[in-house]
């Protein structure tokens, strides 16, 4: 819960990059972490291993060692599906913690903003007072200067209650302790000098970005290992593995998992020797997958569209701010004129943080636009050292 100290400063803060934002969601992920010590534990004997050593000359020799590569397939099935169902959670773990992070960069950049917003609408309502006292004519009511400053405070109260709740979800997404009050500093790098210091925005090529989702999204290749691997031999592996996957389907958003888990229910009810059954629940499973497949294509499809338009606005918002840069400094040439020359050079600085704030807030829309094409692509692990030989290791 927030408390007040939460919204007053000054405020201690720690810097994070967004690689270390990624993959420090990517590692605390307690569900991810529980498949992967299951998977660890399952990898610690091999019966094939043992059975090595037994004779093959004899009957009993033969039959133990046709047990042992059946125990072995059965392992090596489960911990393939153990393994990407623990990367698929950090998937969707490191993908939420970066949207939030370039949130609070937002929000941290636009309280930069606000606060010199208000000091310029200060000073302009200060004059205006001046002004009325002196009997000259007003440019408006002072009573419209007033509504702007409140509006500005409240814009600044609502602003500090979303960081502030941010950061609350941010350190308990990283493994830090919730009850700190320090804050996180976000470094994406603002946008916010000359356009040959930007550098030229990321951009993907759309079919190689579909097809590197279609090859490294780990819940494609969960629901491919089932279909492949799913007989007599591994049934009871897959009775084991679905039973704990279950629960982690019924806590996940409605829409996939609810027709998944109905398809799931019936492997748990398949029995031995009921191969028709079994076969009709992998053609149930093979139009899922292609369902998903097509799920997940359009949302790397629509991520790139996505990156793409995003870079136009950024360019966009930059031409509108150097616009009203470019305003100031021809009122800065003006500043003889008198008061009202400071007045509307006053105005057009509270107009140019509003055109810095579109710069910044279409900068960080490309950025989580970035971060949502490689959730889609399922990526997001594997820039952390996690892959399929391992889901256990970060920075």
């Amino acid at each position: 819960p927030l408390t007040s100290s939460d919204l007053s400063g000054p405020h201690t803060y720690r810097a994070l990059s967004p690689l270390l934002c990624q993959c420090l969601a990517a590692k605390h992920a307690p569900l991810a972490d529980g498949f992967d010590r299951q998977r660890r534990q399952l990898g610690k004997t091999s019966p094939v291993r043992s059975a090595s050593k037994t004779c093959l000359c004899s009957r009993y020799g033969l039959m133990s060692h046709r047990k042992a590569e059946k125990r072995e397939k059965q392992r090596a099935f489960q911990e393939t599906l153990l393994l990407y169902s623990a990367l698929e959670i950090r998937n969707q773990a490191a993908g939420a913690a970066l949207e939030w992070y370039y949130q609070l960069a937002g929000a941290e950049a636009k309280a930069d903003l606000l606060r010199a917003s208000l000091e310029r609408g200060q000073d302009v309502l200060g004059r205006i007072q001046q002004m009325k006292k002196l009997g000259l004519p007003l440019p408006a009511p002072v009573e419209e200067y007033q509504r702007q400053i409140s509006e500005l405070q409240l814009q600044q109260t609502q602003n500090q209650i979303q960081i502030a709740q941010l950061n609350s979800k941010l350190r308990l997404a990283l493994g830090y302790d919730s009850k700190q009050d320090w804050r996180i500093w976000p470094d994406p790098g603002m946008p916010l000098g000359t356009p040959f210091q930007t550098p030229e925005p990321f951009a993907p090529e759309v079919e190689a970005a579909v097809q590197l989702g279609l090859q490294q999204r780990p819940q494609l290749l969960l629901l491919r290992d089932l279909i492949a691997h799913l007989d007599r031999d591994t049934l009871d592996s897959a009775h084991t593995f679905l039973q704990m996957l279950n629960p982690l389907l019924a806590m996940s958003s409605p829409g996939p998992s609810c027709k998944l888990l109905i398809i799931l229910g019936k492997i748990l009810h398949i029995q031995p020797g009921q191969e028709a059954e079994r076969e009709r629940v992998r053609a149930q499973l093979c139009e899922y997958l292609h369902e998903r497949e097509r799920t997940v294509e359009a949302e790397i499809r629509a991520a790139v569209y996505e990156v793409y338009a995003r870079r136009e606005t950024i360019a966009q918002a930059r031409q509108a701010a150097d616009s009203w840069q470019e305003r100031i400094r021809d009122l800065e040439k003006q500043q003889a004129e008198g008061l009202k020359g400071a007045l509307s050079l006053i105005s057009a600085h509270l107009e140019w943080y509003k055109a810095q704030g579109e710069v910044i807030k279409e900068f960080l829309s490309w950025k989580i636009a970035i971060v949502k094409l490689k959730q889609a692509q399922g990526v997001l692990p594997a820039e952390c050292g996690y892959s399929e030989g391992t889901s256990c290791c970060a920075p």
